[in-house]
């Protein structure tokens, strides 16, 4: 299984790319930011696992149960898509009045950063199954790396970042 780290930057480098090199920065960065963070939040159920087991006094993991679905990236788009055709007087529910491009943004960069941890899971983690509907998991999920690769995939991944980030946005210049 991948670590929290390639979970949160891979998802935050390809949304940098897509937003540096397709979108041509038309979105704020901290889309960007929200992704890599919805790209951890599946992962969310190894602390609940944890707190349930203290609390109960059990020896239960529904990690990779609930929250690792296609389900929610799913949901997630089509709440995007909602607020994405939706008129503007459904906005009057809330009090400050958002612009419908920032809910639409917000959730599809949730889905993004969920299917990009259920994609590395998939990809990585070598059991082989796939949940399209939590509880429910498919097994067609091949994984040809071995727990060995993945040791150093986060660190592969950070380097590269950091090169793509000095070579586009010239991090160095800022010391």
């Amino acid at each position: 299984m991948p670590y929290a780290v390639a979970h949160v930057i891979l998802t935050i480098v390809i949304a940098d790319i897509y937003r540096d090199y397709i979108a041509k920065k038309r979105f704020p960065m901290v889309y960007v930011f929200v992704a890599g963070i919805a790209g951890l939040v599946p992962d969310l159920d190894i602390p609940a696992s944890w707190v349930f087991n203290l609390i109960f006094g059990t020896n239960y993991n529904f990690h990779r149960i609930y929250t690792h679905s296609l389900f929610y990236a799913i949901a997630f788009f089509f709440i995007a898509m909602l607020f994405l055709f939706s008129r503007k007087e459904e906005y009057k529910i809330f009090k400050w009045n958002p612009p419908k491009p920032a809910f639409v943004m917000l959730f599809l960069a949730m889905a993004f950063g969920w299917l990009m941890h259920i994609a590395l899971d998939c990809a990585l983690a070598g059991d082989g199954y796939l949940n399209l509907i939590p509880t429910i998991p498919l097994n067609f999920c091949p994984s040809p790396f071995s727990n060995q690769a993945i040791v150093g995939f986060d660190a592969i991944i950070l380097v590269l970042w950091l090169m793509h980030e000095q070579w586009r946005h010239k991090i160095k210049d800022y010391f």
